[in-house]
């Protein structure tokens, strides 16, 4: 669902409407920032670091659907859920965007005021508040199940929704297209955001608002989510599925080049990159396509490093400050 660049570069208006995109994406930015001031402690700030650093790896692991298209987690809700808040969502998948963007060429960097709505204040919206909603009627494995889902599928309509602003798929086609995509895609999100949420709520149960359960050391709840994160990042170097994604699916199908439910049998039409930003790992691979499988390890050991550090660095900053 990461917006390239080359997406703006279909009508006259895509550098402003990129701009705009940005400038809502900065009022939810100092939101969350106030978020972090207000609600993080010792205790949250690696479990942030942790969820970011997972993200991270699961965004990098494509898993196939069958149907000639594969997803990856968003980790809106995911994030949202945990830390009991839609802004946690935002101030994560800023930064995890910024690095994938920046870095490894993921997503645009005009593209990063879209991106950030959608899988960050989009998909931390639908999915706290669905979870909320849900919690006390059907507990909270289902509801984190279909938190997960609707914030997948939401955040993928709003995706559709700008790309149609862009001139790049018609939104007769866009809108459906994503919906269908992300609704298989979405049982991903759904597993996944279920299946962590439950593992933390029982290792750190404060989250789920129970004092009374003895909560699993921090400092060994950082180690053991830093190698849960590698781990996957290195099998999605093996076992990454080479299906186009649910927003690459969508454009090969607005341009011609795909059938719905069958593998693409051409290639994106890329219009002129507005930006041009040239990103030194691109494809999450360093030293480009011949270092094969080591290049994709180590950039993607980088990357998983580089979220944990950053978001690290950034939440004691802002908690340091909201004590003085």
């Amino acid at each position: 669902m990461h917006i390239p660049d080359f997406l703006f570069g279909y009508s006259s208006v895509g550098v402003p409407v990129g701009i705009i995109f940005w400038i809502i994406a900065l009022v939810f930015i100092a939101l969350s920032i106030k978020w972090a001031r207000n609600n993080l402690d010792e205790s949250k700030i690696p479990i942030l670091a942790v969820i970011a650093a997972g993200i991270f790896a699961l965004q990098a692991f494509n898993l196939p659907t069958g149907f000639g298209v594969s997803g990856h987690l968003v980790g809106g809700a995911l994030a949202a859920i945990v830390l009991g808040s839609p802004f946690a969502a935002v101030f994560i998948l800023t930064i995890v965007l910024v690095i994938q963007a920046l870095v490894f060429g993921d997503g645009g960097v005009l593209a990063l005021g879209a991106n950030i709505i959608n899988m960050g204040v989009i998909a931390g919206f639908v999915g706290f508040y669905s979870f909320k909603a849900l919690k006390e009627r059907v507990g909270v494995p289902a509801s984190a199940a279909v938190a997960g889902w609707l914030a997948c599928v939401i955040a993928a309509c709003a995706c559709a929704v700008e790309i149609a602003i862009l001139g790049a798929v018609p939104l007769a086609v866009g809108l459906p297209t994503m919906f269908i995509y992300h609704a298989i895609i979405g049982v991903i999100e759904a597993a996944i955001t279920a299946i962590v949420v439950v593992l933390i709520f029982n290792v750190r149960p404060e989250l789920a608002g129970n004092t009374e359960k003895k909560a699993m050391p921090i400092n060994k709840f950082l180690a053991i989510g830093l190698v849960i994160a590698l781990v996957i990042g290195g099998a999605a170097v093996f076992f990454a599925s080479g299906d186009p994604d649910g927003l690459d699916s969508t454009l090969l199908v607005g341009g011609g080049a795909k059938d719905i439910f069958a593998p693409a049998h051409g290639e994106i039409e890329e219009a002129d990159d507005p930006i041009g930003w040239v990103s030194p790992m691109p494809d999450y691979v360093l030293g480009g396509e011949d270092s094969g499988a080591l290049g994709g390890l180590i950039a993607l050991v980088i990357g998983i490093a580089a979220a944990l550090i950053i978001i690290l660095v950034a939440a004691r900053i802002v908690y340091k400050k909201s004590e003085t």
